[in-house]
């Protein structure tokens, strides 16, 4: 495999580790479904990292992290709620919260844009890792504020990323940060 494939097999690996972490959940299996979700989220860090690092960034590679985040997500709740029933009812209005703010993005980016809007930004990875380390002290019954916290970043960071599409007005790939969005919008040439 040639090395700029390297990152668009990483995210495509997250999204075949999707079905065994809902099996193992299924099953009952506590410590499979942990090691497929984490081995998922491993990629999740690595795969824009490398992409960067290799020059193999695309459209293409963009959207298809973007996919295999939504389909971790959704696989990571279903778990959760199978396996640790009593934390997702508890946590239910905060896993609303973190689902309204993502989802409100998207459709706001079908609107606006015609399709989903895959900024990245910095919000939205410093959320994924957030979200990620949050797991631990949730699902161990240690502590739930870093979960509140975690959540509380993707419900700024959705924020963040439909105002970007509100300055933006065509898709333009990945955008740190509402204020790179901002810079962008004011180099561009005024319409008369």
């Amino acid at each position: 495999m040639h090395r700029s494939l390297l990152p668009n097999a990483l995210s495509a690996l997250r999204i075949l580790l999707a079905p065994a972490a809902l099996m193992a959940a299924v099953a009952g299996s506590r410590p499979w479904f942990v090691g497929c979700l984490a081995a998922g989220l491993l990629t999740d860090a690595v795969d824009g990292y490398l992409a960067r690092r290799l020059k193999a960034e695309s459209d293409f590679g963009r959207k298809l992290d973007s996919a295999a985040d939504y389909v971790t997500m959704l696989i990571g709740i279903a778990g959760i709620a199978l396996l640790w029933p009593d934390i997702m009812r508890r946590e239910l209005p905060w896993v609303f919260a973190a689902l309204g703010a993502f989802f409100a993005v998207i459709v706001y980016g079908f609107v606006r844009l015609g399709r989903a809007p895959c900024y990245h930004t910095w919000a939205s990875k410093g959320f994924a890792v957030a979200c990620a380390i949050s797991l631990v002290p949730l699902l161990a019954e240690w502590a739930t504020w870093p979960f509140h916290a975690a959540i509380a970043l993707q419900v700024m960071a959705g924020i963040e990323e439909i105002a970007i599409a509100m300055l933006i007005p065509h898709h333009r790939g990945e955008m740190p940060t509402i204020w790179h969005a901002w810079r962008q919008r004011q180099s561009q040439p005024r319409e008369n």
